[in-house]
């Protein structure tokens, strides 16, 4: 539950995930009294006290009798009162294992027994002389376990008995030696540090009684825990004079000095998905029964109450089988068991369709999905017709048909409808699935199988492209322009834009088209497209208008650019505001086949290493190329050479030369 252990555990193979945090906050809990760390009585006033924790915990059950578990611990107190105050605790593990009787039907009582070491870590170090160790008896009642579920309740019940070794007074004395050292004199540990600390100077005596309730979506459970101080230690608690102000000590007092609490809380598992069928969600509610208002000084102060809420995830990491105690008489022999086996393949072609989407047809039963071989399998049917509508990827639908008779012979197949056995075939005939000859098996032998065969017609592996033509600079429709486009087989169609600028190529063969774009005042334009089976492409083509006066000139010895062509610093990408500029170079070239062959010269200034700048050269050169052959230039016209800083036109004296310096030429050559 939550302070109380059962004697039983999860099947064996399970593992578990919790974590754990508490709340608490109250005025005036510690303080009706209070000293400072030298033992100075502090002015009456309510303390102000809060105390957050949290706790990590894993367990796995790797027997049908044995658990283990470990848990990591974070707490931190604060209160108005105390020096600090506040005071974190980080890091406290416990370590334990737990033995039971393993369960059983009908065993509704089990046993065990319990043991943990609490390794503390606070003030003074982890170590052993402040490790805590606890045994404890466990017993549980059961009462879900019956088998007959008549005679069940939903109960269960624990009961603990244990002793704790308890040294975490050490941690006390490493803080006032510390602490003297440092302050000078006798300084002693407050109440409010010992709560802080969770420090007890003695052993313990623990004892605890649980009930929950067993239901499909909540457990709901109550505690009632009791911790006993035992003085194993010899520890003496003194008089008056060297004892925290209002503090008692173990001798003198009775029940309302003994730590003790009652628990109400619930776990609810409200999970229906299966992933999330191991995840538990807890909120539960400790109200402190004793040494809540009497401080004794051998015995760390029980909070008045505390609120705890926590998520728990437990897998299986092992498939168990189930024990079958009852034997079945078979009294009659069972009936035949029918069921269908089709493949589905390319009509006309035999070639199996893997991933086909199988459908009943008039009927409420689960489609199916064909194998890498084409084939699907059904489910045992009832003799009758059956219908399937069969899809797939690239596929036009088709459908088949089966009929499942009692007979001996059952035919396959309907012909006359897609998919169905071919007319003038022979049908095929059931057969037992363990392959013997003759008719339906007799009652509890194997299946008798219905084999029916489906054909799908395939689907034409083509696309088609749906365009627009506009202008780049007012994103107008230009009406008349002419598209041609060149498909993967070399073959030529074109057409012109309506007066929406669009256009539409259907039955375009899959692989690399090329679209060409004419229009009257407008520069030749052109884009390569790839284009996959029957998926459709939308495309914009943007043409830019024919300078009025040209910026492409050509002289004797080379194309000369009137702008610069433009790039990403440093990159061989063209920028968007260049491309009208290629385009008009192009079409010059495509106009004057008198010229040859025209090189595609790249030069940079002198920033940077010889070995960058000549390879940058050459990348911007080829991408220039490539810019100029997309858009129809012959490639045997083209050459392209990177000259890097080896041909400047100017000195690379200032900024304004090495930008001239910079520059892509088309030169002509003799």
């Amino acid at each position: 539950m939550l302070h109380t252990l059962g004697a039983d555990s999860g099947g064996y193979g399970t593992f578990r995930v919790s974590f754990i945090g508490t709340y608490f906050t109250d005025k005036g809990f510690l303080c009706p009294l209070c000293e400072d760390q030298n033992g100075k009585l502090l002015p009456p006033n309510k303390d102000k006290v809060s105390q957050i924790g949290t706790r990590f915990a894993l367990s796995a059950t790797p027997t049908r009798f044995l658990e283990a578990f470990a848990s990591l611990r974070y707490q931190s107190t604060s209160d108005d009162q105390g020096t600090p105050k506040a005071i974190q605790v980080v890091g406290d593990m416990d370590l334990g294992v737990k033995a039971f009787t393993p369960p059983a039907l009908d065993r509704v009582f089990s046993f065990g027994g319990e043991a943990d070491v609490l390794l503390l870590a606070s003030a003074g170090g982890v170590g052993l002389d402040t490790a805590s160790v606890g045994i404890r008896a466990l017993g549980t009642a059961d009462l879900t376990r019956r088998s007959d579920p008549d005679a069940r309740l939903p109960l269960r019940i624990n009961v603990n008995a244990g002793y704790v070794f308890d040294n975490s007074g050490a941690i006390a004395d490493d803080i006032e030696k510390d602490r003297a050292q440092a302050l000078g004199g006798h300084p002693r540990i407050t109440r409010v540090e010992r709560f802080a600390h969770n420090i007890n100077r003695v052993d313990r005596i623990e004892t605890g009684v649980g009930v929950e309730g067993v239901f499909k979506w909540v457990h709901p459970f109550v505690e009632w825990t009791i911790d006993v101080p035992v003085n194993r230690q010899g520890y003496s608690c003194g008089n008056s004079t060297n004892r925290t102000a209002g503090d008692k000590c173990l001798e003198n007092v009775g029940f309302s000095g003994i730590p003790s609490r009652f628990t109400v809380g619930a776990r609810a598992y409200p999970w229906a998905a299966d992933w999330l069928r191991g995840l538990s969600v807890l909120a539960a509610f400790d109200v402190g029964t004793g040494a809540t208002q009497t401080f004794i000084e051998e015995v760390t102060p029980e909070r008045p109450w505390a609120f705890l809420f926590g998520l728990g995830y437990a897998f299986d990491t092992q498939a168990h089988a189930t024990t079958v105690e009852k034997v079945v008489v078979q009294q009659a022999p069972l009936p035949p068991e029918y069921r269908i086996e089709g493949t589905v393949s390319r009509e006309n072609k035999g070639e199996p369709i893997p991933n086909a989407i199988v459908r009943y047809v008039g009927r409420p039963l689960t489609a199916m999905v064909t194998d890498d071989q084409g084939v699907f399998k059904t489910g045992p049917v009832e003799p009758g017709d059956y219908r399937f509508a069969v899809s797939a990827d690239g596929y036009r639908d088709g459908d088949c048909t089966a009929t499942v008779a009692p007979e001996p012979a059952v035919t396959a197949g309907t012909p006359g409808s897609a998919g169905a056995t071919p007319a003038g075939a022979a049908p095929t005939p059931a057969t037992p699935a363990s392959g013997a000859p003759g008719g339906p098996a007799s009652a509890g032998s194997a299946p008798v199988v219905v084999h029916v065969a489906c054909e799908l017609e395939a689907l034409p592996k083509t696309a088609t492209i749906n365009g627009v033509v506009r202008d780049a600079v007012t994103t107008n429709f230009i009406q008349g322009a002419t598209v041609t486009i060149t498909d993967p087989l070399g073959r030529e169609l074109a057409l012109k834009t309506d007066s929406e600028g669009t256009f539409r190529f259907g039955n375009v063969p899959a692989g690399k088209s090329t679209l060409v774009v004419d229009a009257d005042g407008y520069l030749h334009a052109s884009k390569e497209i790839t284009l996959e089976p029957r998926k459709d492409v939308s495309t914009d083509m943007m043409l830019n208008k024919r300078p009025v006066v040209p910026n492409v000139v050509v002289t004797s010895t080379e194309l000369k650019l009137k702008k610069e062509i433009h790039f990403l610093h440093g990159s061989a990408e063209i920028l968007p505001d260049s491309m009208a500029l290629l385009e008009e170079a192009a079409d010059v070239i495509r106009s004057h086949p008198e010229l040859g062959t025209i090189e595609v010269q790249g030069h940079t200034d002198d920033t940077g290493t010889p070995e960058a700048n000549q390879r940058l050269s050459a990348s911007r050169a080829d991408a220039v190329r490539e810019v100029i052959i997309q858009n129809g230039v012959d490639p045997s016209r083209l050459t392209s050479h990177g000259y890097g800083q080896d041909k400047p036109l100017v000195p690379n004296t200032s900024e304004k030369n090495r930008t001239k310096n910079r520059r892509v030429q088309l030169v002509i050559m003799k």
